[in-house]
């Protein structure tokens, strides 16, 4: 099988793996046990945690550990959106996660806030000049994604994060597909979303940043571990299974990207001119609209001759509504019906790209 699903979800690395292993044999105990082996647990996590704020320079003490980046979305948007009970609109893009809006549309219906969505370039981007225009005193939060798990689209977030900066509203980041896979500044950022099995780390572990400068209202009363934002005990290993990923993947970024784009590159020049590429940005993401053949019998057939490759974001996957991301895109309900997504890794090689491009035109070129 060729593994072309990256955007999914990614293979465990073997760093990983033996970190995972090691932690879990010999770091056993509750980080929140008073006893010994507690106590060696708990400092365990400062340690990652001092390994992450080096990687990614932000604050240790801002680093909260989730189930991944589903549960960063939401507890991060609903702790920096509960700071104002006098600005009740949310600036949104329409590119962003489906569990974005989930949480989003569960503030919505409660009446206690206003989704307004941020326009768009025909790329996809996110102006400058448009998160200017829209900003408004009832402004108490802005969201927008590094990176489109969908198309790959690369939002400028240096300059995005400036202007909420100016008029003093929280931002908040969705980096789960940027994170390892492209340079990007961390800093002056409110919140942001990891999650480790995006970067080859374990699934069911990631990572919330909550800024201590801003102002955040934990999810839970009564609850002491990691400052009242999340309950229950630490994985350990995945924690530091996903600090072992992060290590290794972060050197990499520049090296990991020139061959994302040779590989591309080598699948542009080889598609029929009747596939058509959508969006030419992050390379890791290649989305395609085939000439007349559904996405998913696409995705099918391909998958019964060995290449693995999907429609959408596979949480996504079982909504039957076209793709929003692709809407907003200005493409037809149709043409969204014809998408494709390969999503390419560090252990894919040309001629792997060469074999599926070979069958896809034979297929439905």
């Amino acid at each position: 099988m060729i593994y072309f699903d990256n955007a999914a979800t990614t293979k465990m690395s073997t760093e990983a793996l033996k970190v995972y292993t090691e932690v879990a044999q010999q770091f056993y105990a509750n980080s929140d046990s008073l006893h010994i082996l507690g106590n060696q647990s708990s400092n365990l996590i400062l340690q990652v945690k001092s390994k992450i704020s080096q990687l990614l320079h932000v604050p240790a003490d801002g680093l909260i550990f989730t189930s991944g980046g589903t549960q960063s979305n939401q507890i991060g948007i609903e702790s920096l959106v509960e700071i104002s009970e006098e600005r009740d609109e949310v600036l949104v893009s329409p590119l962003e996660h489906s569990s974005i809006y989930q949480v989003l549309e569960r503030l919505e219906r409660r009446n206690k806030f206003k989704i307004c969505f941020l326009p768009v370039t025909e790329n996809g981007k996110v102006l400058p000049e448009a998160l200017e225009n829209g900003i408004s005193e009832r402004t108490a939060l802005i969201v927008v994604q590094a990176v489109n798990s969908v198309t790959g689209i690369i939002q400028d977030i240096s300059a995005l994060k400036l202007i909420a900066k100016r008029h003093d509203i929280p931002f908040f980041m969705d980096a789960v597909q940027a994170v390892t896979k492209i340079p990007l500044d961390y800093t002056d950022i409110s919140g942001f979303s990891v999650s480790a099995h995006k970067f080859n780390g374990p699934k069911g572990c990631g990572l919330l940043f909550l800024s201590p400068e801003s102002i955040t209202v934990p999810s839970y009363n009564n609850v002491f571990q990691q400052n009242g934002f999340l309950p229950g005990t630490l994985d350990i290993p995945g924690i530091s299974s996903m600090t072992t990923a992060l290590q290794y993947n972060f050197p990499t970024i520049e090296e990991s990207l020139e061959k994302m784009h040779i590989l591309q590159s080598k699948l542009k020049s080889l598609i029929s001119k009747d596939i058509r590429m959508v969006v030419d940005d992050y390379p890791g993401i290649c989305g395609l609209i085939l000439p007349r053949t559904q996405g998913q019998e696409a995705v099918t057939k391909m998958g019964q001759l060995g290449f693995c490759i999907s429609t959408v974001s596979a949480c996504s996957i079982l909504d039957p509504r076209p793709d929003r991301t692709l809407l907003s895109l200005g493409l037809s309900p149709t043409e969204v019906s014809r998408y494709i997504r390969v999503s390419l890794g560090s252990d894919n090689s040309v001629d792997e790209i060469e074999k599926f491009v070979a069958t896809l035109n034979n297929l439905f070129g």
